[in-house]
């Protein structure tokens, strides 16, 4: 049992720890300091409390996911919300770890949608393979990662050290990395909102794969020591990789400065480094730069690095971390998103396999415009605590869970924060945005015909 604890652990650390602790939250550890740090712990415990009930719910009561919430909640509907939501973070996340890794091979942006299709065609391949052992694979995956984000952690801090001997660079450098632990920062309402559901995003709620995963876990599987351990990774990490930020400033800063005086850099190469460092430090400053920017910002720590003398690996080991984060994501949602369809649409494993495959596939091709990118992005980062309070729904009656009344109050608190998130990406979003929203909202139509599938059960 203490085997398959620590692989259970690292199984769910392996699906929280993805791409939005290296592309997001990073952001707000830096521009809201301390002060966010320990605001952050709020929605981090409430994260660990729901996907500890909602995991518990199955393992409790023996049921699987669809089971319970047609036999005991009364709700089969929800789960169709999950899955349908499920498969866009599926398409998102693959869009994003792949992204990473046309810097190794020195593709253009074009190549991602093939990148992202290989990677599902991977994983998919990776979990017919391991079969009965996909609980030790995917553990074995999330160990990997989380040894790679810590040590190049460490490299881009010693290499920046290093590297950075301008004053004027240094000074931003150490600005940014002091604000990580300062409690002087000044804290903005849209940006805790936004907090809040990046949060909600990175534990991977909404997506059903707590009821999953409990479904299948050992009786006697401790989840409280379980997510304990998660909980204090998912800080350990989130903040190395806001660290590995903040000490990319410097050398951000020294490439543009060494631009300036050198004749044979063009001035329209100057101004493009120019424009990446007031990028990079925008994101270290402004609380509430767009979504698909900071995402775009982190991307330029590749770029950036290699003019650095002799940080190459450090950006293979950099990208490394980034892409096992994303993989093991990844996996776990191709798997999870199989075993609910398999469950709900009555077809084997492997069949099940394919579908959800196929439609992350389109997805990620589909992002290849740009306005359907911003479209995706608006539905976790516009409706993704709503879908993680429906997602919670379930767990109020007495016979789930017997926190009934906890679980109430936070299904509330993410409704409301899900509503204000919505009215600030609507009220300040393009208009990509603004129909992203909505088809977040249309996730929702499944509720409205519960009743239909309850009497077609009977």
């Amino acid at each position: 049992m203490r085997r398959i604890s620590v692989l259970m652990a690292f199984l769910i650390t392996g699906y929280i720890l993805g791409i939005w602790n290296f592309l997001v939250l990073p952001r707000y550890y830096i521009v809201f300091g301390m002060k966010g740090f320990l605001i952050s712990l709020i929605p981090l415990l409430t994260a660990v409390f729901l996907a500890y009930e909602e995991a518990e719910s199955t393992k409790k009561t023996r049921y699987l996911v669809y089971e319970l919430f047609f036999k005991i909640a009364r709700m089969p509907a929800v789960i169709f919300s999950l899955m349908m939501f499920l498969l866009i973070m599926l398409g998102i996340t693959t869009y994003y770890t792949s992204y990473s890794i046309r810097y190794i091979f020195g593709l253009g942006e074009a190549y991602v949608p093939v990148i992202a299709v290989l990677t599902i065609l991977l994983a998919t391949f990776l979990l017919v393979l391991a079969k009965g052992r996909t609980l030790e694979f995917i553990s074995g995956l999330s160990i990997l990662m989380i040894i790679f984000t810590i040590i190049s952690t460490i490299l881009v801090r010693d290499q920046a050290l290093a590297a950075v001997t301008s004053e004027q660079a240094r000074y931003y450098m150490n600005q940014a990395v002091s604000a990580i632990t300062s409690l002087n920062s000044q804290l903005s309402g849209q940006g805790l909102v936004m907090l809040i559901v990046s949060i909600v995003i990175a534990f991977g709620l909404g997506a059903g794969v707590y009821y999953v995963i409990g479904s299948f876990a050992p009786e006697d599987l401790d989840f409280k020591k379980v997510l304990i351990g998660v909980f204090f990774l998912q800080l350990v990490l989130s903040l190395a990789a806001a660290y590995t930020m903040a000490y990319s400033l410097g050398p951000a800063f020294q490439a543009f400065e060494k631009s300036v005086h050198n004749p044979n850099i063009s001035p329209e190469e100057s101004f493009r480094l120019y424009t990446q460092f007031q990028a990079l430090r925008s994101y270290t400053t402004n609380s509430t730069t767009p979504v698909q920017a900071s995402i775009k910002v982190f991307y330029l720590i590749p770029e950036i690095l290699k003019r650095v003398p002799g940080a190459e690996k450090i950006v293979y080991l950099l990208i490394s971390s980034l892409y096992f984060a994303g993989l093991t994501t990844i996996i776990v949602l191709i798997e999870m998103g199989s075993q609910m369809f398999s469950e709900v649409m009555q077809i084997n494993r492997g069949k099940s396999l394919t579908v959800v495959s196929i439609i992350a596939m389109f997805v990620v091709v589909a992002m290849m415009v740009r306005e359907v990118q911003l479209m995706f992005l608006a539905v976790p980062f516009g409706v993704g605590a709503l879908m993680a309070a429906l997602e919670a729904y379930p767990l109020l009656p007495s016979e789930v869970s017997t926190n009934k009344w906890l679980v109430g109050l936070v299904t509330l608190l993410l409704a409301l924060a899900s509503i204000i998130a919505m009215y600030y990406l609507f009220a300040r979003g393009a208009l990509s945005v603004r129909i992203g929203i909505i088809l977040g909202l249309v996730l929702f139509v499944p509720v409205l015909m519960n009743g239909v599938l309850l009497r077609g059960r009977r």
